[in-house]
Parts: C-alpha cells; structure tokens; sequence
C-alpha cells in the first residue's frame, strides 16, 4: 500500500474514531433532555389517566411510577462515567421502558390503543430525528416498538380487532416506525458529515497552527499603518523579544527596519503589485544588533475586520549575506590578484625584453673596453707609439677603458645580488667625511678630466660616528656622481648632504646631487629607476647601463629611505636620496625612527681640487713611513710596488703568509697590504696569528687587499683582525686616502 493510501486510510479511521466520540459525547444531552421530558410527561399522564381510568389505576399508577422511576435513574447515571461511557444503552432503556409503559395501557384498556399508538409512534419518530444515533440502534428501537405493540394486542383478552381504525392504526405504526428509521437514517448522514467537517476542519486548523508555532520562518500580519497584530514564536525570537505582546506595541517602520525608506518602498511595492517576494531588508533586533532579513509580503482584506492589511513571512539570511559578501569579497580578491599576476606577467615580459636587449647590449658594453684595453697594450707592447707623450695617452685610454669595463662588471654582481635578494648591508661604525674624502678621490681624475668643478657642503650637524654601511653609501654617491659627470660638459658638479631628522638612535640624511648638465626629458624620468632599461637623450651621446641608479634604488631602500629626481632639459638635474643611519649599534629602526621634519644646522662648504703635488711636510711623513705587501701572485705584487712607490711609499713585498709573519716581528713595518687568498697560508690565518701573538707589533694596523669583494668577505676579513678592506682592481686615489688614515697622515693638497 502506497504512503498515500496509507495516510488517507489512517484519515478516515481518525475522522470515523472522532464521529463515534462526538456522536457519544452529543448523545448524553438529548438523552437527559428526554428522561426529563419522560419523567415530567410520566408524571401528567399519572394523574391524569388513574383519575379517568379509575377501574385501573392500580395497574396504570405502577405502570407509569415506573417509567418515571427509570427515566430518574437513567438520568443519574448518565451523570457518571458509566453513563457518559454507554448512552446507547441509556437510551435503548429509556424508549423500552416508556413503549413498555405504554403497552401496559393497551393491554389494559384496548380502547385507547390509536391514541396509546399515535402517541407512542410520535415520541419514537421526535427521537429517531432528535438523537441523531446510528441507525442500526433505530430499528432496534422499531422491532421492539412494534413487538410489544403486537404482544399487547395478542395477549389481550377483550375483541380488539372490533376496534374502529384499528387495521388503519396498524399500518400507520408501521409506517410511522419505517419512517422514523429514515429520518434516523437521514439524520444520522447529516450528523456525520457535519462532525467529520468539524473533525477535518479542526485538524487542518490544528495542521496551521502547528505550522504556525513551529515554523522556522517568521509569520506576521500587520496593520497598514505598521503596526503587528499576529505574530508566530520564530518571528519572537528572531527579533530578540520574549512575548507576542511585545512586538505588538512596536511599528514596523519606526521600531524594527533600520531605515525608513525601506518602509516607503515596501508599501509602494504592495500597492502596485499587491504582493512583494525576495525583499531584503535589515532589521534592528531588541538589543541594537542588525541582521538582513528577506521578506515576502502580500496585500490581503481581512476576513473579521474587513480591513486591508500585510501579511506573509520573513526570513533571518545574515549569515547567508555574510557569506556572499564574503564570497564577493573573495572574487574581487581573485580579480585583484588574476589583475596583478597579468600586470606581473606582462612586467615580467617586458622586463625579459629589456633583458635580452641589456644582455645584447652588455655584450657590446663589455667587449668595447676590452678592446680597447687589448688594442693598446698590443700597441705598447710592439712599441707602436711615436712619442712618450703618445704611450702616455695609450697608457690613459687603456686604464680608462678598464675602469669602465670594471664599473660594467660590479654593476652586474650587485644586480644579480639583488635579483637573488642576497644582497644585505654592513653595519660598522664610520665617519662620513671620510667616505666623502674617499669618493671625490675616486671621482676627481674623471672631473678633472672633463673640466669640471667639484663642490661639497656637508652639514655640520652630521655626527662624525654613526653606524651603518659606508660602502654602498659611498657607491651610491659615486654612482650618482659619475652620471652627473657622463652628462654634464661645463660647470660643476654640488654634493649636498644634510640632516633631514634626528633622535637619540638615528639620524636621517638628505643627500643630493646637482650637476649643469643635458638634463633629463620629462617623459623618461619615470623610467630611470627601472633595471635594464637605458636613456637616451639626443644631445648627448652618452648612455649608462641602465645598472647604476637601480643598484642606487635597491640600496637606498635598504637604507629605509628614498630616491627621486628633478631635472630641466639644457638646465641640469638633481637627484636627492634620503638614508638613516644609526647613532647606537644593534637597535631597530622600523620600531624607533618617527621623527619628521628638517633640522636646520650650519655647513661648510668646499670646492674640492684635484691633487697635483705633495707638500713637502706630507711628503717628509711618508718617507718616513714603511708599508709591508704581502702578495703571491708576481704580477700583482710587481704592478703594486710601483703603484706603492710612485705615490711615495717605501715598500717592501714578501710572498707568504709565513715570510709576512716574520717580517711584521722584526718591527720595521708601520702597516701591511694583507693578500687574502695564498697558497700556503691564507691572508686571513696570517692576520689572526700575528693577533694572537704577544709581541709588540702584534697591532699593526693590516689592510685586507683582495679580489672579493662581498659583504660577507669584508665581515670575514674583519673578523680575523684586519682593519680595513680594499677591494682589488686598486684605484690608486682611494688606495692613498686609506693608507694615509691608517698612517695618520694628513689629506694631501
């Protein structure tokens, strides 16, 4: 049997189960309003028969105190459970009892057997429609009518049949009977349909309010004006109240949608279309907090009041809303990240570009020079010169050619450095005029060179001992002055550098530099810092790399600061770098650096020349003064001992690590050019033993000479106990500057 057929089966059992109760419970009335009736018309007929029917009024007073006498009976009992439990029998009692009653008058008076029967059959027919019983119990009541009216005839000792009407009175029993059957029948049907109605209608009143109460949804009906008038528990706690009547004293405009305006279209909506679905809305609950719910709302008359109002349900979707935007939210991430990885990869397209164009052209930029250098030490070597002055101008040419060929070559080691982010700074204590001293050294031959005038003001502010990475500072400025150089042709060239900030830890400095150069067109400055990308500009032939102010870049970052540029095409230009530096080793800067604005302070300012000559104090100083080159390679020991000797030097070399050992012993030696990398005891094994050594010249200052020329190399060099590095190939301006500090020996003129 299928679900359905089962439910409905289950239905039909359920409405019939509740008929039989009904039809029971609504037995109990009409029986008591019929024992009543019984009793009282038992009574009348009592005295009033044994008054006319004196020769009988024995037999008529017992007759009729009996039936009173049951109907009371029955009429008490029918208070109890027993009688509430069984009134079919009360009833079936009852009739027997008064057809019975009126039997025995018929057996005792014959004559009044049409009335007795007319009477009898009237209270039978006003039963069948009044008790509404089933019919079976109906013609129950008929057979025994009809038997004890036949028994009353038969036993009868008088002629009976003689009787006026008596077949007539007969056959009007009997139809009287049938028809009290069918009125029973009839009323019976009605009776059962209008319960099972009943029945249906309350389990479908039952079936909604179960809906009703339980629903997880909110159910409302309101007012036109706002105002709720029914309300389910989910709509109740879903807006944080604890009663109906709560919520029924509250508006629905004013008192529980966030805005009013919602309200407006709302209404506007339902007087349009009479019916609103899917309307999102935020609610304010009992406490103050909000949450979105979706309502469907219809426009309805009310059936009591015949009023107009709004009625539907409202769902509680903030999570669902939280989860969308969540879900948008995360789309647009996916679209920024989707936007972002097509703007890398197309970056990193053109920077693949500009890269292969770079390497094309670091190809040409690498093997000019080198020609260059090969070209003429080829002519040096087979004396393809026609004067001294000619080899000296080779002689230029090469060095310049193998400067350049050496710039081209650490650019490319500091930029792989920082693609790999490998690239970490030094943090040692130095003194800035220094740095300065020893980049302009480096830069003057090339300025002087061309014609042009150096020029710095350095802030008197400065601290003469901050912590930090001398070297890339200096490498940033003298990239920034060999550009300025590369594009300038007449005029000068300012180095400024002044305190931006200061605190207790740090200092922040604002370093610029100016030149009177070609300028820079508007349209490429945006470009500058890119790696792998050049400038060209059309009245100058002249290009870099594209290396040195992206290396600039990447160290001024490290350096917590920042890099710009301001330049006028014919007028020159300006680049200016902000760096901060420490006052106190070992402290963060991210967590102790916020001072902002400028600290004015006075500054001195220098036009520096370029050295020609010793004065003849310097020059009695150093003779005085002997260095002691440690250095196994013969071509570099060689080449370095002229360098050493030219500039002044008295110089002795030796080739090991040993013979160095030795040597600084006997005492004769001021400083040593410490060579790294030897075969049988490396620079850095020597430097710790003569540290470790007791002896008086134990203290030597050492100059690390060698060609690494990494960060980690420097710390490993000074670590062992040297105390400066130089890094091979020696420019011989910055060789001298650092010897002479070393040596205590002044800046020469």
């Amino acid at each position: 049997m299928s679900t359905e057929n089962k439910f409905k089966n289950t239905l039909e059992r359920k409405s019939f189960e509740y008929f039989q109760n009904e039809s029971k419970r609504n037995l109990i009335a009409p029986f008591q309003a019929l024992a009543k009736f019984t009793a009282v018309a038992g009574i009348l007929a009592m005295i009033l028969e044994v008054r006319y029917f004196s020769a009988h009024s024995v037999e008529i007073y017992i007759s009729r105190l009996s039936a009173i006498l049951i109907a009371f009976l029955l009429l008490v009992i029918s208070n109890f459970n027993f009688g509430k439990k069984h009134p079919v029998i009360l009833i079936h009692t009852l009739l027997l009892s008064i057809i019975c009653s009126f039997g025995v008058m018929i057996y005792l008076i014959p004559t009044t057997i049409i009335f007795n029967s007319h009477i009898i059959s009237l209270i039978i027919f006003i039963a069948a429609l009044f008790l509404s019983w089933e019919v079976s119990n109906q013609i129950i009541v008929a057979i025994y009518y009809n038997v004890v009216f036949s028994v009353s005839i038969i036993f009868n000792s008088k002629s009976i049949t003689i009787l006026p009407n008596m077949f007539e009175s007969i056959f009007l029993v009997i139809i009287i009977s049938i028809m009290a059957i069918v009125a029973s029948y009839i009323n019976y049907k009605f009776r059962q349909e209008a319960v099972i109605k009943t029945f249906e209608v309350s389990q479908s009143e039952k079936k909604f309010r179960n809906l009703f109460e339980n629903s997880a949804e909110g159910i409302f009906q309101l007012m036109r004006e706002g105002k709720f008038t029914t309300v389910n528990p989910a709509l109740i706690k879903m807006l944080g109240y604890t009663n109906e009547e709560e919520l029924k004293k509250l508006a629905l405009q004013s008192d529980v949608l966030q805005r009013k305006s919602d309200w407006e279209l709302l209404t506007k909506l339902l007087e349009k279309q009479g019916k609103v679905r899917n309307f999102r809305v935020p609610f304010k609950k009992k406490d103050g907090d909000e949450i979105t719910v979706r309502m469907n709302v219809r426009s309805n008359e009310d059936e009591e009041s015949g009023l107009n109002v709004y009625e539907g349900s409202l769902q509680d979707i903030t999570q669902q809303v939280q989860a969308e935007n969540e879900k948008q939210n995360a789309l647009e991430a996916l679209r920024t990240e989707k936007l972002k990885a097509e703007i890398a990869a197309k970056k990193s397209q053109q920077e693949s570009n500009f890269k292969s164009k770079f390497l094309a052209s670091m190809s040409h930029e690498v093997r000019t020079p080198m020609n260059s250098v090969m070209g003429f030490l080829t002519l040096i070597e087979n004396d393809l010169f026609e004067s001294k002055d000619e080899l000296k101008l080779f002689a230029k040419d090469a060095h310049l050619a193998a400067e350049s060929l050496l710039d081209i070559i650490n650019n490319i080691l500091d930029i792989s450095k920082i693609e790999a982010g490998k690239m970490d700074l030094d943090e040692i204590d130095f003194n800035i005029n220094d740095e300065i001293v020893k980049a302009f050294s480096i830069i003057a031959q090339a300025a002087k060179a061309k014609g042009l005038t150096l020029e710095k003001n350095i802030d008197s502010k400065i601290p003469g001992k901050m912590f930090g990475d001398p070297t890339r500072y200096r490498q940033i400025i003298l990239n920034l002055l060999s550009n300025s150089i590369k594009f300038t042709e007449h005029g000068k060239i300012t180095l400024n550098i002044s305190v931006q900030a200061k605190t207790e830890s740090f200092v922040e400095l604002l370093t610029s530099v100016e030149d009177t150069g070609v300028g820079i067109p508007s349209d490429k400055i945006s470009t500058l810092f890119e790696p792998y990308i050049q400038v060209k500009t059309k009245k100058s032939s002249k290009e870099g790399t594209g290396l040195g102010l992206m290396i600039s870049k990447e160290f001024v970052k490290l350096m917590h600061g920042e890099i710009n540029v301001e330049s006028k095409i014919g007028l020159g230009s300006k680049f200016y770098f902000t760096v901060k530096m420490k006052l106190q080793p070992n402290v963060n800067i991210d967590q102790h650096f916020h001072v902002s604005g400028k600290v004015t302070s006075g500054q001195t300012h220098t036009a520096y020349g370029i050295m020609t000559q010793h004065s003849e104090e310097n020059s009695e100083t150093v003779q005085r003064k002997k260095l002691l080159l440690v250095e196994d390679n013969p071509i570099s020991q060689n080449l370095e001992l002229k360098i050493l000797r030219e500039v002044g030097y008295e110089v002795e070399a030796v080739s090991t690590g040993h013979d160095a050992i030795e040597a600084i012993n006997t005492g004769a030696f001021n400083l040593a050019l410490m060579d790294v990398e030897m075969t049988d005891m490396d620079g850095i094994t020597a430097t710790k033993k003569i540290r470790e050594s007791s002896g008086r010249y134990s203290k030597i200052p050492i100059i690390a000479v060698t060609a690494h020329s990494s960060m980690k190399d420097r710390e490993r060099c000074l670590a062992a106990g040297m105390d400066d590095y130089i890094a091979k190939p020696i420019n011989i301006h910055f060789l001298k500057i650092t010897i002479d500090q070393w040596l205590n020996i002044p800046p020469r003129a």
